[in-house]
């Protein structure tokens, strides 16, 4: 967090921003500021204050507040340098402009910056105390970004640091992220308010990035203590997509500097998902152990279904993480995340294992999550377990509709749902993606029998429903980042057909893998983050890109 602050502490100006960021740190700390920052003749003194010290002792704070590093040229060549600055507070401040009552208080002139105190200048620093500081009257103290940004860390006022709109939606947002259906909401509206920024200087990017970043970790942190981690998961994936499109929409995707910014937002959701993964570990491999954390049967099936979507995100995101420091060769931690996403492939495994409403979707969107966690077997070389993880949902549609008349919801409607588990209401099989979806597994895994089976369960039950697959088009990457895209851009293929010749329905997906590939001009593919797509799909309930399972076919 420490080293997080300090970046950004770098980039304030010296007026209006540092001074502003060190009078809330004082106020924290109890030390109550006597002068706000002001432009103008202020004779050495930016802030003053007053409040007890960390000996315990009541005292006259006196900062002069100066931007980066103090070099011998900041330290004594012109009016404005140092020295001047230490020798018109002495001078003029203290015995001019202190009251009768303050001046009879021990002072203490504080130099702040959010620079460091070069080697070359500390002979100087230590030779100017030396001479001035008075035994129980006048000390003197040097503030680097250190620092500050560890006064800051260690008062929790991070949020301090940022503009006033930002303070309360931040300051609410860590107020309700121990509540478990708290939808973060005040943080995504930090985030669009803060993405609404101008990118026309470098260093309006970096601190636009940078704040995201410190909310972020501020997020993370704050969920980690409340022990809430999934609200970090959650705020992640809107952090990522947001910043994304802001770099996107700015046409900074060339600049190395904003990609390593980004990089850095992108390490903290890596860090969280593992996080998330050592706390919810030892739930995956014990039958049943969701349904602790559910109030009925209906609620244990949605929070299965959940937690497959959020578990293969980690993992996917790590696969990311793998493949980036393999090709800088730094194949020790590329090995540590393969490893990791090994062992998430193991959790998912040991997940619908031992959960049996992962053989039981619910919603027709729940083709997401069977989606992302057969890419995830895929690329883990788990294909058995997808394969019979696929007969197993195959059956489990044939049971719900044989016993109880039930086909997952077209449209996602909870109340719906709780009439027909309450036997209120009835499903209609009209339409169905997750369907289609199942089949073309049975293609990309070379399996015709399963095909088959897939093929029959339709045919014997629901003969008459309206088969789709969603394609994007060139301009769905317009909302991709904030909005659920497949609603909002693309196209439906309706009326699919599943044909009785396996290898024909195989060269008809070879064909449209070939002219139906809008996706390919998208900007999360020009780089290495092409998983963002699939958090935007788990957060926004958006179909997936049909590139993201289409790959595998050969």
């Amino acid at each position: 967090m420490k080293f997080i602050l300090k970046e950004y502490l770098e980039l304030l100006k010296e007026d209006g921003e540092l001074d502003s960021l060190l009078s809330d740190l004082l106020f924290s700390m109890n030390i109550v500021p006597i002068s706000k920052p002001q432009k103008g003749r202020q004779y050495g003194v930016d802030i003053s204050a007053m409040g007890l010290d960390s000996d315990g002792i009541k005292k006259v704070f006196l900062f002069a507040v100066k931007q980066g590093n103090i070099t011998r040229n900041v330290w004594d060549s012109n009016p404005n340098s140092i020295r001047q600055t230490l020798n018109e507070v002495l001078d003029v401040y203290i015995p001019k402009i202190l009251t009768k009552g303050q001046r009879a208080l021990p002072k203490k002139i504080i130099v702040a910056t959010n620079g460091v105190l070069e080697q070359t200048v500390q002979l100087n620093w230590n030779s100017y105390i030396d001479e001035y500081a008075q035994p129980d009257k006048i000390e003197f103290d040097f503030w680097g970004i250190d620092t500050i940004a560890s006064h800051i860390d260690g008062q929790l006022l991070a949020e301090q640091l940022f503009p006033s709109e930002f303070k309360i939606l931040l300051r609410k947002t860590l107020a309700f992220i121990d509540l478990a259906d708290y939808d973060c909401h005040h943080y995504y509206t930090l985030l669009e308010k803060l993405f609404e920024s101008k990118a026309d200087k470098k260093k309006n990017v970096l601190k636009v990035l940078r704040i995201a970043r410190v909310c972020f970790s501020m997020v993370f942190k704050w969920s980690k203590d409340a022990g809430n981690l999934k609200q970090a998961v959650i705020a992640s994936e809107r952090t990522l997509l947001l910043s994304w499109n802001w770099i996107r929409k700015n046409d900074l995707l060339e600049n190395d500097y904003v990609l390593d910014e980004f990089y850095n937002i992108h390490t903290i959701k890596i860090n969280i998902g593992r996080e998330y993964f050592i706390k919810t570990r030892e739930h995956l491999y014990v039958k049943h152990s969701l349904f602790r954390y559910s109030r009925n049967q209906l609620e244990y099936s949605l929070t299965v279904w959940e937690q497959i979507g959020i578990l293969c995100t980690i993992a996917l995101t790590e696969i990311t993480e793998a493949r980036m420091h393999a090709i800088i060769k730094n194949t020790d931690y590329a090995k540590v995340c393969q490893s990791n996403v090994n062992e998430y492939a193991i959790g998912l495994k040991s997940l619908i294992a031992n959960n049996p409403p992962a053989k039981y979707p619910e919603y027709d969107e729940h083709l997401i999550e069977i989606s992302l966690a057969l890419i995830l077997l895929g690329k883990a070389n788990e294909l058995e377990f997808a394969k019979n993880w696929i007969t197993t949902l195959v059956i489990g549609l044939n049971d719900s509709y044989r016993l109880k008349g039930f086909v997952p919801l077209f449209r996602t409607d909870y109340e719906e749902l709780a009439d027909i588990h309450l036997g209120n209401s009835r499903s209609e099989a009209n339409s169905s993606m997750l369907l289609p979806l199942l089949a073309e597994w049975s293609v990309i895994l070379k399996e015709p029998e399963l095909y088959e089976l897939v093929k029959k369960l339709i045919t014997e039950n629901y003969p008459n429903i309206n088969l789709q697959i969603w394609f994007p088009e060139s301009t769905s990457e317009d909302f991709l980042f904030t909005d659920n895209m497949s609603r909002k851009s693309g196209h439906a293929k309706c009326s699919i057909e599943l044909y009785d010749d396996f290898e024909k329905y195989r060269e008809e997906m070879l064909e449209e893998k070939t002219l139906l590939w809008e996706e390919k001009d998208f900007s999360i593919f020009a780089g290495h983050f092409s998983y963002l797509g699939y958090l935007s799909s788990r957060h926004f309930r958006s179909n997936l890109l049909p590139v993201y399972w289409r790959e595998f076919l050969s």
